[in-house]
């Protein structure tokens, strides 16, 4: 239990438990909590004196009271939260009863009219009443609220006395009996059937009553009550008796109480933070260190769907607990630095029965025993230690603790004497920093920092060096020293700075092993720590390259780094938990490695750490299995079997809808109708081409650990992987339906495998629609029968002026051959031929051009005849005779090809203009040559733009860069110049 395990924490432990808090800073409205409520669909909500909060793990969102406006919450001062079985949630505030209405996020707001002093002002509390109605308590006593008729009935507790009336907590128990604690600290009954109330007298009960500020019924069906002054009782309805705590009585006035799953009461206090009540062994905890304006005034609690507890405070915000946070435990050397040499860090540490050793950065060595400490200085006696920074602690086979120092050689404790023996450069060693020590069956393994490896006989008292010798292979690759440790095979491997070396014992040589650009050697020369697991796999944790696994069948390394999802690459220890798990202290926090399934869980400062930069060496494992991890600010201890997966499977919302990265507002003309929480599709129009969806899972504890998959279907292939990153955004889609999914999992990466899905319904521009098509290809066609219209129009008149031009011409030679018949009659002949010639080919032209349009003629008949059946039948069945029918429009009324009639004909009436304007400015384009023969025949601009299917701005920047193609001065006039060439 919760209790048990904060009462068990031990004795060198410091007993502040870590809470992650929300507040002002995280978009909270205001830092005092009078409430708190988890709505059904996972939402967490806080009433504040400064307006009602939804929360999502991430994100707040704030509802106030705006003057004028009756939809809004009918007061800032928020004091209740109750969800009805209809999921309607319920809010009481200073100003009467509000009810949210999830689906347009507007409010309706209640009040009892009648009278000021028993008014519904403020609403206290809110508790059920029957799937109609909810008791209301507040300032003027006790409501019930008829949910369908909106109305009130009123029922007062005391008539003479205003305060009297005050219901300040309500509790319904199982068997619907009200229980309803007053402002002057009356404990009432209210029987719902006959309306009647009954006063419940405590025992001794004084001339002096304490307001009752909450009231509980725990799991096993007992009420309890806490008041104004600390006290807390008990009263078991069977018995009809009460039971009184007194662990708070006269120190600090009860505020809320609740019970969590584990059947604990937590009690929140006023200048006592808050407590945890064992009901069934009566022991109680204090939650951590109260801290003033901050945690010590506790005003609401909370415990959500997994099981976490939330705590309101006074000017503090709002915190949540999750008991996983309390594995690791911390411990810092200093509680005060004396001076900056003195740090919190811990280099070093080692276990045994009676006492854990730290080894600190500049206070010495520590001993803690049966709750007190004894510190180790370096002073000026024989006796004493011989440095105060502890790079290293081994302890020997009897009661010897081997000591190595940063700077000051090595010390050699009698831990039953007391007493020190110091080797240093004077008598022996070749560095006196010390940064591991390897104790031997006959020999002390000592590596310096810049002498190499030392070894000590412990029978002679002798040190033989093995140092570095340049361009010999055979000694050690590198005089400074990280990691010493002999295998089950009996070798002794050494890491360096500069490589990973095995001791050759037969002729005390060296074999290296460096990193190369392959993937079977070790990732990086820097090798901090040595590790044999108890497959007898060796591993080693490097400077930048992570952790290495050796083969030694195949004299081969595999790493496992950032990527594969290690915490940091710089790996300082290891330790290896009963399940076969590697625990590795990392740059970047403390790393589980799942050796078989080869996954890693990561734990920092969110998880509970003091501090995520851990220290060389500083790991040590108990014999209990507690392992310790120094790192810098301390260390940090915890037994693996305690640290659990949070399984909690969170709901997954959507909580947001962006247009443009701009909130869309609910209306008639707004995709959302409703809330997008709610809603489950959005229709979009086209020209709305760029989308947001933000999504949460209601995980809250470490929240932005929570991960992320989503798709949107006929659009993306696959699950896009998110991270925790919470948005999507999505741009210019094509018309069409689409369902967008989102899964989510907790800080733990456990899955919510149920997708939530939206619907999102892109419509079509106007131009693109089946009805606009068809619209379009009527147009076309009536287009096409206006242009056959105008030719045959135009061939008519054509032809009566040659039939005028003909009888004028007849006539006149028939008056000039009566005139000189005799003298002009050859000529007449000649005149007469040339005539017939011409009629010929004017006649042979309009014969060409009579056959065209009987031809066109007749594919607009068989246009007409298709364009019935597509209007007749518009479904998508039609679409290979549409596209054939536009495919032959195409073909048989191309622009291009009257263009080059219209060429034909213009050269020939004016005598080859066309190819003369090319000759003289072959820059011009076929457009250019059109645009000149339109010029020269004065056609407007706005005809010309029609004929060019082109803006008449275009027309006008077409004839601007003519003019400069042509040559031509500001005062030349276009049309005048090409009607002279």
């Amino acid at each position: 239990m919760l209790v048990a395990l904060l009462l068990s924490l031990p004795s060198w432990a410091q007993r502040e438990i870590r809470l992650q808090q929300f507040s002002i800073e995280n978009g909270l409205s205001q830092n005092t909590i009078n409430t708190i409520y988890q709505d059904s669909r996972g939402y967490m909500w806080f009433g504040t004196q400064n307006g009602l909060n939804k929360f999502d793990g991430r994100n707040f969102t704030v509802y106030k009271n705006t003057s004028g406006d009756t939809t809004s919450l009918s007061n800032n001062d928020v004091y209740a939260i109750f969800e009805d079985h209809e999921k309607q949630l319920w809010i009481g505030t200073r100003s009467g009863l509000s009810r949210y209405n999830r689906s347009r996020n507007t409010f309706s707001n209640y009040d009892y009219p009648e009278g000021r002093v028993y008014a519904m002002r403020p609403v206290w509390c809110i508790a059920p009443a029957d799937d109609d109605h909810l008791w209301i308590g507040a300032s003027g006593g006790l409501f019930k609220f008829d949910k369908g008729l909106r109305k009130f009935e009123h029922f007062k507790i005391n008539d003479s006395i205003q305060n009297a009336n005050s219901a300040k907590a309500i509790c319904r128990d199982r068997a619907g009996v009200l229980w309803i604690g007053t402002q002057i600290g009356e404990l009432m009954q209210f029987n719902p059937n006959t309306h009647q109330f009954s006063k419940v007298h405590f025992p001794q009960e004084g001339t002096v009553n304490y307001a009752i500020a909450s009231i509980v019924e725990d799991s096993e069906g007992m009420i309890w009550i806490g008041r104004d002054d600390g006290s807390i009782y008990r009263y078991d309805i069977t018995t009809r008796s009460f039971k009184e705590y007194t662990f708070l009585k006269k120190k600090y006035p009860i505020r809320t109480m609740i019970e969590d799953k584990e059947g604990n009461l937590w009690v929140g206090t006023d200048k006592g933070g808050a407590f945890l009540l064992d009901p069934n062994s009566g022991r109680v905890s204090s939650l951590g260190q109260r801290k003033e304006n901050e945690t010590d005034v506790v005003l609401s609690l909370f415990n959500d769907a997994k099981g976490d507890m939330w705590l309101g405070t006074y000017h503090g915000g709002v915190y949540l607990f999750d008991k996983m946070d309390t594995t690791f435990q911390q411990y810092a050397p200093q509680d005060k630095q004396e001076n900056a040499s003195q740090s919190n860090s811990v280099l070093s540490i080692f276990q045994d029965d009676e006492s854990l050793w730290l080894g600190s950065d500049g206070g010495g060595l520590l001993q803690r025993r049966n709750g007190t400490v004894k510190r180790f200085l370096q002073n000026t006696t024989a006796n004493s230690i011989a440095g105060n920074t502890i790079l290293c602690l081994e302890a020997g086979f009897d009661s010897e603790l081997y000591i190595g120092t940063y700077a000051d050689g090595m010390s050699v404790l009698d831990r039953r004497t007391g007493k020190f023996k110091t080797y240093n450069q004077r008598n022996g060693l070749s560095d006196n920093s010390v940064w591991v020590i390897y104790n031997d069956v006959d020999h002390v393994w000592i590596g310096t920092n810049k002498g190499g490896v030392n070894v000590l006989d412990k029978r002679t008292g002798k040190i033989v060096h093995f140092t570095n010798v340049m361009q010999d292979e055979r000694t050690i690759s590198s005089n400074t020293i990280r990691a010493i440790f002999k295998d089950s095979r009996g070798k002794f491997w050494i890491g360096t700075v500069s490589g990973l070396n095995v001791f050759n014992e037969t002729d005390s040589t060296f074999t290296a092993y460096y990193y190369r650009d392959s993937s079977n050697t070790i990732s990086n020369n820097n090798v901090l720590c040595i590790f044999e697991d108890m497959k007898k796999n060796l591993w080693f944790g490097t400077h930048g390259g992570g952790v290495n696994r050796y083969d030694a069948r195949s004299n081969t390394f595999t790493s496992f780094q950032e990527k594969d999802g290690l915490a940091g690459n710089i790996v300082y220890a290891m330790l290896e938990d009963a399940q076969g798990n590697l625990w590795m202290s990392t740059n970047k926090g403390l790393s589980r490695f799942d050796v078989v399934n080869q996954v890693f869980k990561n734990f920092d400062t969110r998880s509970g750490l003091s501090s995520a930069q851990f220290n060389i060496g500083a790991a040590f494992k108990g014999k209990e299995g507690q392992m310790f991890f120094g790192n810098i600010n301390g260390v940090t201890s915890f037994f693996p079997h305690h640290i659990r997966q949070n399984a909690f499977i969170p709901p997954v919302v959507i909580s947001d809808f962006k247009l443009f990265n701009k909130p869309v507002l609910l209306g008639d003309d707004s995709p959302l109708q409703e809330t997008i929480d709610v809603a489950k599709e959005v229709t979009l129009e086209h020209s709305q081409s760029v989308f947001s969806l933000h999504f949460a899972a209601l995980n809250f504890s470490h929240a932005d650990k929570n991960s992320y998959a989503y798709m949107l279907e006929g659009f993306d292939q696959d699950w896009i992987a998110a991270g925790n990153n919470t948005t999507a955004t999505y741009t210019n889609l094509d018309p069409g339906e689409y369902v967008f999914k989102v899964r989510g999992s907790n800080n733990d990466n456990v899955w919510n495998e149920q997708a939530t899905t939206l619907k999102v319904i892109v419509k079509p521009p106007l131009w693109k629609t089946w009805w606009a098509r068809t619209l379009f290809v009527l147009m076309v066609a009536a287009g096409l029968y206006m242009a056959y219209r105008f030719k045959i129009n135009a061939i008519k008149k054509q032809q009566e002026l040659l039939t005028l031009l003909v009888d004028q011409r007849t006539a006149e030679i028939e008056e000039k051959n009566k005139l000189i018949l005799e003298t002009e009659k050859r000529n007449a002949q000649l005149v007469h031929q040339k005539l017939n010639d011409e009629l010929a080919t004017k006649s042979k032209e309009l014969t060409n051009y009579t056959l065209l349009i009987v031809q066109k003629n007749k594919l607009l008949d068989e246009l007409k005849k298709k364009l019935k059946d597509v209007v007749r039948n518009p479904g998508s069945s039609n679409l290979r005779d549409f596209r054939n029918l536009v495919q032959m429009i195409n073909y048989n009324f191309s622009p291009e090809k009257e263009w080059k009639e219209f060429n034909a004909n213009f050269n020939r009436i004016h005598k080859g203009f066309t190819d003369t304007l090319k000759e003289k400015f072959p820059e011009l384009t076929s457009n250019d040559l059109r645009l000149c023969a339109l010029y020269r025949i004065d056609i407007p601009t706005k005809d010309i733009a029609e004929a060019m299917g082109i803006s008449q701005t275009s027309v006008k920047m077409a004839r601007y860069r003519l003019r400069k193609k042509l040559n031509l001065s500001p005062e030349e006039d276009i049309h005048d110049f090409l009607k002279r060439c």
